[in-house]
């Protein structure tokens, strides 16, 4: 499989209606990858204690398709899962973006809560 780079122009970091949402996007090219768990953990009482991502649209998505998160000064990797390339098409995406330091720590803090534990990584 292959790696998909892009640029972020509009980055989120907020829960959004109980749900944590890290979302990249770049309009211009009608590009956008998001990464989201519920805040409350209501879907972990029905067996969906994972997170949830997706790549362009829906039919691009899957629970639990992260394997590794990689947050760098001006970047994040995400490596996927076998699962994750499967139904999305790529084995990483790279985002990259222009962030203060307290934007690029809050991103992070939202990706440390979306993602398992020990699966996200500064560099």
């Amino acid at each position: 499989m292959t790696n998909f780079n892009f640029f972020a122009t509009e980055i989120s970091s907020t829960p959004v209606d109980g749900i944590w949402t890290v979302g990249f996007a770049d309009p211009s090219q009608e590009i956008y990858f998001l990464v989201q768990r519920d805040v409350d953990n209501v879907m972990g009482q029905h067996g969906l204690n994972i997170h949830y991502v997706e790549f362009e649209d829906q039919s691009k998505a899957c629970y639990g398709g992260i394997e590794r998160v990689q947050i760098l000064r001006d970047a994040v990797r995400f490596r996927l899962t076998s699962a994750g390339t499967d139904r999305i098409g790529v084995s990483e995406i790279v985002v990259s973006f222009t962030l203060s330091k307290p934007a690029l720590a809050a991103v992070s803090e939202a990706l440390a809560h979306i993602v398992e534990h020990g699966r996200v990584e500064v560099i």
